[in-house]
């Protein structure tokens, strides 16, 4: 990319630049993504973590109760831990055989709350929370490492980072379930003043809690095989994530959370216009920060071993990474000799060649520049995702409407070839999202496709048949099947970043690209691999603060792009170990 991207008298970027699938997948996770932004309002407010209670058989099989202690109120992480089943492993939520399911609880768990939900939990969509339960969750090992670590651990060693790098975490992410689901509290009802009332913290908080459980584990059934077993260095324990894997339903989740998508990306805009806008005089903290950043993040994509199809490969973001840091020290370098102080975009604007990946790291790093205003942005996603409809709007000025806000999409070509070929719809044996072949599909598929261009040209084609003067409520009273449209496009119009400008009916649709957005932008994962371009998997809290060391974190070091730790006392893996399926379902 040769220059930044044009922007507005905000300093954001216009909607057609930012919001196409090719932009939306460069976007890298953030101060504004939700795992960073919890983890920082944790550190923030000085939240505690206390294991209350720990058991574990040799094979595993345990139960622990965890107590988050926030700034004015407590809940509960109570954990069932199994060992491996053998029944064979997929990508799917409702299979059965987990290695670990747990509950989030708002408030202390009694003894009926952890009954409970040991009796409910394993019946999965026949099973119910209680009345007070946040997030229920579940995971698997990484069959991978975990047992090498166990290994490793009892015989008084470290365990082989290079292979945790190729890996990232001990638990994988099979369900993160919440906002009423199976029960569980709706957001809503949280209330505004409740320390998990930002989007998705009830879920991440869940699964940062799956990885401190991971990690005990692992000590624990280390010490049960062994006298001489060690717990994780420190710097091990930090260094590993947790896992996690999203296929199509996330597609369907940015199509139908649109104002939340907005609201995301339109503050992030701001915290990039913020940070550009910074003064970086020489040793000052701004610049000092930025160079500093921008070096860990060169390091941290250097140590990647992930092969991307999809995505930029790491080496080049690397390359590109560094023809920043050579133009911001030589921008710097005359901006001195000149007597003046630069800002941070004229230090990172503008630098020849660097790709869209590189780029969008590099506005990772302005985000973390003031992280007050950041994390004050970040405070701000709640919002209501209510559609309404106006139905006094005439025809003809709906009409105009769809003509000025939606022209991309009245620009698709839907005669094109392929460009109808797929239809999103849900699974009745696995209760998940498909996207299959149109002509294949049976009679009486429930279509879920949040098909915008189709939306907009059908209304466009009925609107140009009526009396411009004719008031939309009439017309919806005889068209009722329009009344979602025009109410999703009414609503929509203010939001420049609520629509990815895609025809996701299009063969030539790549669903990664929109699974990246949610996965990588908004909640914040790293290392964000395609499979297939369906699907995506990435680690979650890699460098994240354990619990051991909330308390005694420095707030301000950035925990975030970890290099790989190299303890002394190491084992190296046996490269006989089992490697995972060809279809990745046993990582």
């Amino acid at each position: 990319m040769a220059s930044q991207p044009t922007r507005d008298g905000t300093g954001s970027r216009p909607a057609a630049e930012i919001m196409t699938p090719s932009a939306l997948s460069s976007l890298q996770a953030g101060r504004l993504s939700s795992a960073r932004s919890l983890v920082n309002r944790m550190l923030r407010e000085g939240w505690r973590v206390e294991r209350r209670s720990l058991t574990v058989e040799a094979d595993g099989s345990g139960e622990a109760v965890y107590r988050i202690h926030t700034a004015d109120r407590v809940m509960d992480f109570v954990a069932f831990a199994f060992p491996p089943s053998s029944q064979e492993r997929t990508l799917r939520i409702f299979d059965l055989g987990w290695d670990m399911m747990g509950a989030l609880m708002d408030g202390p768990a009694t003894a009926e709350d952890v009954e409970h939900t040991r009796n409910e939990m394993p019946r999965l969509y026949h099973g119910r929370a209680t009345g007070h339960t946040l997030t229920w969750c579940r995971a698997n090992r990484s069959l991978r490492v975990f047992e090498h670590v166990v290994e490793a651990l009892a015989g008084g060693q470290q365990p082989d980072t290079v292979a945790l790098a190729r890996v990232g975490y001990l638990m994988r992410n099979i369900g993160l379930d919440g906002n009423g689901t199976f029960g569980t509290r709706t957001f809503l009802a949280y209330g505004e003043d409740h320390p998990l009332a930002v989007p998705y913290h009830a879920q991440l908080l869940s699964a940062y809690m799956m990885r401190e459980l991971s990690a005990d584990l692992v000590e624990a059934m280390a010490a049960r095989r062994s006298g001489q077993a060690v717990a994780l260095d420190p710097e091990v324990r930090r260094f590993l994530g947790v896992g996690n894997s999203s296929a199509l339903g996330l597609v369907l989740w940015v199509g139908n959370h649109p104002v939340l998508v907005d609201r995301w990306i339109s503050l992030r805009e701001q915290a990039l216009a913020h940070g550009r806008a910074l003064p970086a005089a020489p040793g000052s903290a701004v610049a000092d920060t930025l160079v500093s950043l921008l070096e860990r993040a060169a390091v941290y994509q250097g140590e990647d071993v992930n092969e991307y199809t999809c995505f930029t490969p790491a080496d080049r973001i690397v390359a590109d990474l560094r023809l920043v840091l050579d133009a911001v020290a030589a921008r710097a370098a005359a901006a001195a000799a000149g007597g003046r102080v630069p800002t941070v975009g004229e230090l990172t604007d503008r630098v020849e060649g660097v790709c869209p990946e590189a780029a969008e790291v590099v506005n990772s790093v302005l985000t973390e520049l003031d992280p007050a205003e950041s994390d004050r942005l970040a405070a701000g996603l709640t919002i209501s995702e209510t559609f309404r409809r106006d139905g006094s709007t005439t025809a003809g000025a709906l009409r105009d409407l769809l003509a000025d806000r939606y022209a991309w999409a009245l620009a698709v070509d839907r005669t094109a070839p392929g460009a109808t070929a797929h239809t999103w719809y849900k699974s009745r044996s696995a209760e998940e999202p498909r996207c299959g072949a149109t002509e294949e599909l049976p009679e009486g598929t429930v279509d879920l496709t949040v098909d915008i261009p189709g939306m907009v040209q059908e209304l466009d084609g009925v609107l140009a048949a009526e009396d411009p003067a004719l008031p939309v409520g009439r017309l919806l009273a005889r068209r009722p099947d329009l009344r979602s449209a025009v109410e999703r496009l009414q609503t929509l119009a203010p939001y420049d970043y609520a629509l990815p400008h895609a025809n996701i009916r299009d063969a030539a649709f790549v669903p990664a690209q929109l699974i990246r957005l949610a996965n990588a932008a908004l909640y914040g994962l790293e290392r964000t691999k395609d499979y297939l371009g369906r699907d995506l998997r990435g680690v979650i809290f890699q460098g994240a603060p354990t619990a051991a060391d909330l308390d005694a974190a420095d707030r301000d070091r950035p925990w975030f792009w970890p290099s790989v730790p190299r303890p002394a006392d190491t084992v190296t893996l046996d490269a006989t170990a089992p490697r995972p399926a060809p279809n990745g379902a046993s990582r």
